[in-house]
């Protein structure tokens, strides 16, 4: 059985978040990460309100702390060299620029992972289709998760089993496993993999994903989608504008 823990570990909690159709919630993230974007290196404080509008729909959504800050800490190396070669140019625009692009950074990266923490894959892939983002992209979606999961699966297979056979002593043995280890996860994870397009092509896929008929969304979540997207537009005005 696959295992879609990788994103869907906290999406069944019970919040108000979790609650908003998926459709409203990508709308709403998308609008708030362009809208981050948009902001001029010269208007950086408007960031903190955005990173305060996050941090309350986190506090709103339940979601572990542990488990949000696991995800954004893939910055972290990034960050921290980014900091260093900011600190490094002499010039002056050089740290207000590198504030810009990293807390940028974050705050999408923030947007994407309460986004994946609230809804599940197969919800965000409805929601996307449903959206009219093309199909094309939303089938190759789905495909990444779930090839995702046979990585995961297969991953945890093999290291259980090597395991139980001992602990390995010394770097270049260790090393050596691991590269194995590797190599043998690839195999199998591209052999599974055919045996799913197989299985697919057998029960009549043809190339597209079949298109479900949505439910309709309440009109108070799209209400929220709009005071989303009137507070983006006009802090983006203000940023721009003012």
């Amino acid at each position: 059985m696959l295992s879609h823990d990788l994103m869907d570990s906290w999406a069944h909690l019970n919040s108000p978040v979790h609650r908003l159709d998926a459709r409203v919630k990508l709308l709403c993230a998308t609008v708030l990460i362009v809208a981050i974007l948009a902001v001029p290196v010269a208007r950086n404080p408007l960031l903190g309100a955005y990173a305060a509008l996050l941090l309350a729909v986190l506090a709103t959504s339940r979601l572990p702390a542990g488990w949000v800050l696991g995800r954004l800490a893939i910055l972290a190396p990034f960050l921290l060299l980014g900091t260093i070669a900011a600190l490094l140019v002499p010039s002056p625009q050089a740290l207000a620029i590198w504030v810009s692009v990293g807390a940028k950074c974050l705050l999408c990266l923030l947007a994407a992972v309460l986004l994946a923490g609230t809804s599940t894959s197969a919800d965000l892939l409805r929601a996307a289709q449903a959206l009219h983002i093309p199909r094309t992209l939303t089938a190759l979606s789905g495909f990444a998760i779930t090839y995702l999961a046979v990585l995961a699966d297969e991953a945890g297979r093999m290291l259980t089993a090597m395991r139980s056979r001992g602990r390995m002593r010394g770097l270049r043995r260790r090393l050596h496993v691991g590269a194995s280890l590797l190599a043998t996860l690839m195999v199998r994870a591209a052999e599974r993999a055919d045996r799913i397009a197989l299985a697919m092509v057998a029960r009549g896929y043809r190339g597209t994903m079949p298109a479900l008929a949505p439910e309709r969304v309440p009109a108070g979540q799209w209400a929220i989608a709009g005071v989303t997207v009137a507070i983006a537009a006009g802090m983006t005005w203000l940023g721009v504008v003012a």
